[in-house]
């Protein structure tokens, strides 16, 4: 079962507990009376009652938040797969290397995968598309994949 299935059960039960109480609250205030005596309503239904309450309305609030945490998890996703989509294959094969390389490494590195001058073409392919940053370090380069992508990227 799922967190968000989880706590929707929690929510639920407690939703139905807490009409069950507010019902037991109530029925002395529908009842007709038939003597003049005041009836007491016990503080324990009134803390469960309260306790009830607060339960369902955290799990309804936590339960919309997620699903819109997940909604956004999944634009981000597509945004990504389409990104992916745009990029031809050796872009592709140069971006996930430096994806498994925790989003940064040397373009010397990757001139041993893919040769000098195809590692160079396609490394400045990239970006012009913004997808990574080139720090010139002495005679080698660091490839590092955008901030803003890199989260994303890599999980």
């Amino acid at each position: 079962m799922k967190k968000n299935e989880i706590i929707l059960v929690i929510g639920a039960v407690s939703f139905v507990a807490l009409v069950i109480c507010l019902s037991m609250l109530l029925k002395n205030k529908l009842a007709p009376e038939t003597c003049g005596c005041p009836n007491v309503i016990q503080e324990n239904f009134v803390y469960i009652f309260i306790f009830l309450a607060s339960i369902f309305i955290g799990c309804f609030v936590y339960y919309l938040l997620s699903l819109k945490i997940t909604i956004q998890q999944n634009v981000i996703n597509k945004n990504i797969k389409m990104v992916m989509d745009f990029l031809d294959d050796d872009e592709r094969k140069v971006l996930k290397e430096i994806i498994n390389q925790k989003g940064q490494t040397f373009q010397s590195e990757l001139t041993r995968k893919f040769g000098k001058l195809k590692a160079h073409r396609i490394i400045r392919r990239l970006q012009q598309k913004n997808i990574i940053t080139i720090l010139n370090i002495g005679k080698t380069n660091e490839i590092k994949i955008k901030p803003e992508l890199k989260k994303e990227l890599i999980k």
